[in-house]
């Protein structure tokens, strides 16, 4: 009987040995998940705030934008339990609050990641709410969301305030107050979630906001590959009226035409670009709206000093791991339009960088 007893006991340790380790290892993966989705949500928010500057010479509307990301899971659009919100504060330091995630390298030295921010220009950031859409109802999601508009308020009336000279204020938790310096970029905001509450679907609202699919934001890995996305997003707040003006046309060739983009951001290069033009008229041809995201963001990327082929790999990515990604996913006829712009890109950077005087 007592060898019996010792035996059970035994298998009782070494049961419970088992299911310790495998509890222990569901944790690890867990945190791992969550820190792994907040640090790609962050790394597209701070793309977006490159493209918005990058691009500003393009857009219809210009603001100043901030050198920093403010971060709360009060903001994110799924709702997470009491155990998720336990994971992601364990994870990545994050919790309701709203506290600063990046900080460009123009960011004020006071500014630390992770400090909570309580206003903006005296301006209380707003605690959770909650958007209630029926509509998602018919696409088999929650009609129920939480709701980041009030924060978004705050900080785009503080940056048409600074677009008055009137300087950008943080109040930090206790009470001090830190002046940031802003710069120039297209106005509106480019949106994305790794924590969607439908990461399948693309949508935006007229040339003031774009959200980007979470599950795109997934599949991206690299700078390059977020500031596509952001990119991608932004023609459609950088462009519209120039899309309402190519609408009224039955054919026309591409909003953004070979080196619209590197005019901006390679001094010199207009008379070079103006000839490209001329040779390759309409030999670019576009698939709708999307099709020309998709050349605006080869090109701010490329003007970034990025890789513009970013782009069409993503979206390979994107396709082999059959992501849905609503309207970022190209058509075969997207993807040679794609690639013969790229092409053009690459011919117009030789030619750039050929010696002065080396050629016809």
């Amino acid at each position: 009987m007592r060898a019996a007893c010792h035996l059970f006991a035994r298998l009782f340790i070494v049961a419970w040995l088992a299911v310790s380790g495998a509890a222990h290892a569901a944790k690890d993966f867990d945190l791992y998940w969550m820190k792994t989705r907040f640090d790609h949500e962050i790394a597209f928010r701070a793309a977006a705030i490159h493209v918005a500057w990058g691009a500003e010479a393009l857009c219809d509307d210009t603001t100043e934008i901030e050198p920093f990301v403010l971060w709360s899971a009060n903001a994110v659009p799924k709702r997470l339990s009491a155990d998720e919100r336990a994971l992601l504060k364990e994870a990545t330091g994050m919790d309701d609050q709203w506290r600063l995630a990046w900080l460009d390298e123009g960011a004020p030295d006071d500014l630390r990641i992770g400090m909570v921010v309580t206003h903006i220009n005296d301006r209380p950031l707003p605690q959770q709410s909650t958007r209630l859409d029926m509509t998602a109802v018919f696409r088999g999601n929650s009609p129920l969301s939480a709701d980041d508009g009030g924060f978004w308020g705050v900080l785009l009336q503080a940056r048409a305030e600074a677009l008055e000279n009137k300087p950008m204020v943080l109040t930090l938790e206790g009470g001090r107050k830190v002046t940031v310096e802003t710069q120039a970029g297209c106005a509106g905001s480019v949106i994305a979630s790794a924590f969607d509450n439908e990461p399948d679907r693309f949508w935006r609202q007229g040339n003031k906001r774009a959200k980007i699919p979470g599950n795109a934001l997934m599949v991206a890995s690299t700078p390059d590959e977020f500031r596509w996305l952001a990119a991608f997003g932004t023609y459609f707040q950088a462009t519209e009226r120039a899309i309402g003006r190519a609408e009224v046309a039955e054919s026309v060739s591409p909003v953004f035409t070979v080196g619209k983009v590197l005019t901006m951001a390679l001094p010199g290069s207009g008379v070079l670009l103006t000839l490209m033009e001329q040779q390759t008229e309409r030999v670019i041809s576009v698939d709708g709206l999307s099709s020309s995201a998709d050349l605006f963001a080869n090109e701010v990327v490329l003007a970034l000093g990025g890789d513009p082929a970013v782009g069409l790999k993503l979206n390979e990515r994107m396709r082999e791991r059959g992501a849905g990604v609503d309207e970022l996913l190209m058509t075969d006829f997207r993807k040679a339009n794609s690639q013969t712009h790229l092409e053009k890109l690459r011919e117009v950077i030789v030619q750039k960088q050929a010696p002065a005087g080396g050629g016809s």
